[in-house]
């Protein structure tokens, strides 16, 4: 007969959270521009995925943030430019074009995507910058509801970053 000593009451799983994605904010992150001011290949992966998740959510906003002049153009700019040349509506287009970090795109786009009355944001990057990303929005106050992702060049990254992006609307992952 064995007796176990010291093992406690088992604990129970945390309850899941419900996300509220009724109108998201799809938050684009830029990324430098060449010095011609022409976006970067990931940049323009960036402004065709967010499109891609705007077509899921037609009452959304998405905020385009980056600053980083190159040639008089700014990264927010330039995706902006591209969003409309898509077709994508002017009226659902913010721009943050202060920003020239990761930091700073998310203290300038919390408040903006608070001020357009969204449930939450939806963040659109690259998955060697997506974790980056995840903290400096949390800890700037944003309600971020999910990332969205897509391979840049490190296949370890980005096995687990899929991995999260296909968890991260219905479970708070860590």
């Amino acid at each position: 007969m064995a007796l176990l000593v010291g093992a406690g009451p088992a604990q129970a799983a945390p309850p899941l959270v419900a996300k509220d994605f009724s109108k998201p904010a799809i938050v684009i992150l830029g990324y430098g521009l060449k010095d011609n001011g022409t976006m970067r290949p990931i940049l323009y992966t960036r402004v065709l995925t967010g499109l891609a998740v705007a077509q899921m959510f037609p009452q959304s906003p998405i905020i385009v943030t980056g600053g980083n002049p190159r040639n008089g153009r700014t990264e927010a700019g330039e995706m902006r430019k591209t969003l409309r040349i898509l077709g994508f509506p002017e009226d659902r287009i913010i721009v943050e074009d202060r920003a020239n970090s990761t930091v700073q795109n998310a203290r300038f786009s919390v408040p903006l995507a608070e001020a357009a009355d969204t449930s939450g944001i939806i963040l659109v990057t690259s998955s060697s910058h997506q974790d980056r990303a995840d903290g400096n929005f949390a800890d700037a106050g944003g309600n971020v509801l999910a990332t969205v992702s897509f391979p840049d060049g490190n296949p370890s990254i980005n096995i687990a970053q899929f991995v999260r992006d296909v968890l991260s609307p219905f479970v708070a992952v860590t």
